[in-house]
């Protein structure tokens, strides 16, 4: 019998022992050290808020909307949506927020500020005046209110829709 061998038989002197028993508890010592690194990875990558995981852009079919946002938020946290929307040169056209969206946020700042909004049945109507070429960025800082998963959608009236989900933590 080689030295690994006797190291790895089981003793009463001077302190019982259950070899078996004890690799049991460092395999699972092992999983748990790796399921930590994983979650400190998944947590720097932006799986529990902002980063690369997170931060995503949608686009309309028609290129007439995008939207860069998160996907993940934290209850009570405040997070930034810039909406890219394109009308008629000169003229306003309308960006409608859904009313879902307003189900899990609230809207803390709106820069800059449209030239008027409603609520609707549908959700919050902005009207926005584009520069020369019809575009216009609006730049919205949410607080997010709820808990779970939220089905977002923007559109443009007239124009382009995108939908997306985004997920509250506690």
């Amino acid at each position: 019998m080689n030295a690994h061998d006797q190291e790895m038989q089981n003793r009463r002197h001077p302190v019982d022992e259950d070899i078996a028993l004890q690799r049991q508890i460092w395999r699972f010592q092992r999983v748990g050290w790796y399921a930590l690194v994983a979650v400190v990875l998944l947590t720097l990558f932006g799986l529990f808020s902002h980063g690369l995981l997170s931060s995503t852009t949608a686009t309309s079919a028609q290129k007439d909307l995008t939207v860069d946002y998160e996907r993940f938020h934290r209850s009570g946290g405040v997070n930034a949506m810039v909406i890219h929307s394109r009308g008629e040169p000169g003229k306003p056209h309308t960006v409608v927020l859904g009313n879902a969206m307003m189900q899990g946020f609230s809207i803390d700042s709106i820069q800059p500020q449209p030239v008027s909004s409603a609520g609707t049945r549908q959700g919050l109507r902005l009207t926005l005046i584009g520069d020369g070429n019809g575009e216009s960025v609006l730049y919205l800082a949410w607080r997010s209110d709820g808990l779970g998963l939220y089905e977002s959608d923007i559109s443009v009236e007239g124009g382009g829709h995108v939908s997306f989900n985004q997920f509250i933590y506690p």
